[in-house]
């Protein structure tokens, strides 16, 4: 397949990416952060030096259709990168505040080892009271920074989550006991690079009993910033902030369980309910449908830098289920209208563009309410089948969270082991370890069981580089229901042969030998980090039967999926001493073909990569806390 995007050039890195490769550069010494003024008077310390809560002041049927990167054209994007100026980050206080100085939070239950996570259900044996510590350690290990970076000239911050180009367009807001006040809930949103909540509003506990039923302990919604992405990715920056959503939806669900919790999508909840949650209706105001435009527009548009609700997360103890009455909980949240809130998010940019194929399908895939019978379900806890903890590095879960990074590069050397590769595809599967007659499809295991639905996403693997398994293309069937529906859809010629050496209860089939490293650059926007590593994979999801037979609100909701599926790539990677890196950038019609799709029953929705990275040892380490002071 001789493709090449309309740039004539490889586009960047899509995640974590830092600058430009500069010239070679002595390694200066890191500069001490300032002195921090003594905390004002609207910074309340709770109790521990990690967390500080701040008081302050057309249609589209299918609008992946209008979205894919077509053979020898890249998806619209802006003519040149950094043209508008990199947006600053949204949410930010107008007045200084004092950064913090965190450390990782000490809790009695004490580090987990990373292979007992995926135990049913993970350790702690009792899971942690929400206070300070625990909710400090939640984000701590889930959205924090995780690191500084530097050449000398240019400096910028990583996070626990990753984002396509390290624009990080989720917000993450949080409803919960509040600490201070007995009888009244926080409203508050994180503010990663200080590690510290911004209050922006409270309410009596009476009217939140609905939104937190008992033995539930938080809420945590996350948003999007689309404006983020846009301005650098064009209209790929739907595609790319939904990716985000997922890894941060499962870098929440593996903190959270931890903590001995346990985390679930409240899928029931409306697009108006998760506005009045987040409180993005107190922003500048919205355009309305009849006022998207309908082409690419450039000038000052504030609206675009509105925060989009994606979802919320309910927070409650492992071995518990809270009875969630979705009608009760949208009724409670009407009242946050009347709700006093403070802060208001700054100026991103003073000029924009307007991608509007962003906002109509943005608009179009609103869920207005709860579907027919839909209920909140708490699926059982399943263990993730093991094959043997002893090819992990002995590293505990909260280590492997905050020393994942994006590889930039791979070696194109390094070879995995079989039994590895297998376990890493054991701990993707969504069920867990199934029992005798069950079959994969039910997202039982963690951080699947976040999500409410049955899994939809299976991976078509291109194996590079694993001792003793043939080169080729692989498939991994992630729900057992759809095997005969992705047979008759894919090419007849595939060999659909179990591997040798592949365990029981894992449904991983060899399609065709072969060496794909040219191709699995190529359909990567021609990226060669997708031939350099061991492994590399095209996510595809059951797609038109699955907007037809749900709603369109689901299509945003498929990239969520294959986002956790990226994170636990992302967390397997590390916890064997190896990196990984997501790309957005891909040829949907090349991937098709290669598969033999001739239709829209599945689609190509995110690519992947697992290997050895190359380290640029001009770039320096620098610790997430304290920070230099500067914009994350």
């Amino acid at each position: 397949i001789a493709a090449k995007p309309s740039t004539g050039r490889p586009p960047p890195p899509e995640r974590n990416a830092p600058p430009p490769p500069r010239p070679p550069l002595p390694s200066p010494a890191p500069s001490r952060p300032a002195p921090r003024p003594p905390p004002p008077r609207h910074v309340l310390r709770l109790g521990h030096p990690s967390l500080h809560l701040r008081l302050r002041g057309r249609r589209v049927p299918l609008p992946h259709q209008a979205q894919p990167h077509r053979r020898l054209r890249a998806r619209p994007g802006p003519p040149r990168l950094g043209q508008p100026a990199q947006p600053l980050p949204p949410l930010r206080p107008r007045a200084p505040a004092p950064a913090p100085q965190p450390a990782s939070p000490a809790l009695s239950a004490g580090p987990v080892p990373y292979p007992a996570i995926f135990h049913s259900p993970p350790p702690p044996p009792h899971p942690q009271p929400l206070t300070v510590d625990s909710l400090s350690a939640l984000l701590f290990h889930s959205l924090a920074l995780s690191a500084w970076k530097s050449t000398g000239l240019s400096t910028w911050s990583l996070r626990v989550n990753p984002s396509s180009g390290n624009l990080h367009p989720t917000e993450a807001h949080l409803l919960f006991p509040h600490p201070r006040e007995p009888g009244r809930f926080a409203v508050a949103h994180y503010a990663p690079r200080d590690h510290l909540l911004e209050v922006r509003a409270t309410a009596p506990a009476g009217e939140c009993a609905a939104i937190l039923p008992s033995p539930a302990t938080a809420v945590l919604a996350l948003s999007s910033v689309f404006w983020r992405e846009a301005w650098k990715y064009g209209e790929r920056a739907f595609r790319y902030c939904n990716h985000d959503v997922g890894h941060a939806l499962a870098a929440v669900a593996v903190a959270a369980a931890a903590l001995g919790w346990d985390a679930k999508v409240l899928d029931g909840l409306s697009y108006e309910d998760l506005g009045r949650l987040v409180g993005v209706e107190k922003g500048s105001p919205a355009a309305t449908p009849e006022e998207l435009p309908d082409r690419v527009v450039k000038g000052k548009a504030p609206w675009v830098e509105r925060q989009h609700p994606d979802c919320a997360v309910l927070l409650f103890p492992a071995r518990s289920e809270p009875e969630v009455d979705y009608g009760r909980m949208s009724d409670a949240l009407r009242s946050f209208d009347g709700l006093h809130w403070v802060g208001k998010a700054n100026a991103l940019s003073k000029d924009h563009v307007v991608w509007d194929v962003i906002y109509r399908t943005a608009e179009e895939v609103k869920k207005h309410g709860p579907v027919p019978e839909e209920r909140f379900v708490v699926m059982p806890w399943r263990k993730s089948p093991a094959m043997s903890e002893g090819l992990y590095k002995q590293l505990t879960v909260q280590e492997v969270v905050r020393r994942r990074r994006s590889a930039v590069d791979m070696d194109g050397v390094h070879v995995m082991g079989r039994d590895m590769f297998y376990q890493m595809l054991l701990h993707c599967l969504p069920s867990g370890e199934a029992g005798s007659g069950e079959r994969q499809g039910k997202q039982c295991a963690l951080p699947f069981r976040v999500l409410p639905w049955d899994a939809e996403v299976h991976a078509a693997l291109f194996v590079h580089r694993i001792t003793g398994l043939p080169k080729g293309l692989y498939f991994l069937v992630r729900n057992e229901e759809h095997f005969g529906a992705l047979q008759r859809a894919m090419r007849q010629d595939f060999e659909w042969v179990r591997p040798e050496g592949c365990p029981d209860g894992l449904p991983l089939y060899r399609l065709m030998k072969g060496d794909c490293q040219r191709l699995a650059m190529q359909i990567s926007c021609f990226q060669e980090i997708a031939s350099h590593g061991c492994f590399s994979l095209g996510m595809v999801a059951r797609f038109k039967p699955v907007l037809h037979d749900k709603g369109e609100w689901m299509y945003p909701r498929l990239f969520w999926e294959t986002g956790i599926l990226g994170q636990v790539l992302y967390l397997e990677a590390h916890a064997v001493g190896i990196s990984a890196t997501g790309i957005g950038c891909y040829f949907d019609d090349a991937v098709h073909e290669i598969l033999g799709f001739k239709d829209l029953e599945f689609q190509s929705l995110y690519h992947f990569t697992v290997g050895s990275p190359v380290l640029d040892k001009r770039i320096m380490s620098l610790p997430a806390y304290p920070g230099p002071g500067i914009d994350a």
